[in-house]
């Protein structure tokens, strides 16, 4: 899509500038701005539950920092043990997984402390995440922990951007 430009008289004064170079420089810029929304941050691009053994589709890349969100991490895993292999089993651990998720939250406990900590290293360095566990791709109590890490990364760039033009207003 090229938008044409017509120089007023007194532009055409200027030998070095003909309409023809203008259309292709606003073109190029067009491409830029363009190439600029494609490459726009997606926090969701960034963090994502993965498989600890199986389909390679279903397990960390070799970019993707691996943090264990299993029980044998104390932190990230789920407390909460499966009685029988059924959904609704499933349903009801991640449930409780869910209770213990908001109680932590809400005071701020080491489980929010953890996923900070993910959420500053994919702000400050672009860093991707892969949370391991058994259950993936089938429902995991770490499906809850990606809307919250997504969040955390919004609120900090958020802060971060209101501390630029808080910097920047100072001039």
């Amino acid at each position: 899509k090229k938008m044409k430009f017509s120089l007023k008289k007194e532009d055409k004064k200027h030998k070095d500038i003909n309409s023809e170079e203008l259309v292709l420089e606003n073109s190029i810029k067009e491409e830029a701005v363009q190439e600029k929304q494609d490459d726009e941050f997606n926090p969701w691009n960034y963090i994502r539950v993965v498989n600890v053994k199986g389909e390679p589709e279903y397990q960390a890349t070799s970019d993707e920092k691996v943090i264990i969100g299993h029980r044998a991490n104390p932190i990230l895993g789920n407390r909460h043990i499966m009685q029988e292999k059924s959904m609704k089993e499933r349903d009801r651990v991640i449930a409780e997984y869910k209770k213990d998720l908001e109680t932590d939250l809400a005071m701020q406990g080491p489980i929010w402390q953890t996923l900070q900590g993910i959420a500053k290293d994919i702000v400050e360095t672009k860093q991707k995440f892969a949370i391991s566990c058994h259950c993936s791709p089938i429902k995991c109590h770490n499906d809850l922990v990606i809307p919250v890490v997504v969040n955390m990364v919004e609120n900090l760039l958020e802060q971060k951007n209101k501390n630029t033009v808080k910097y920047k207003n100072k001039f």
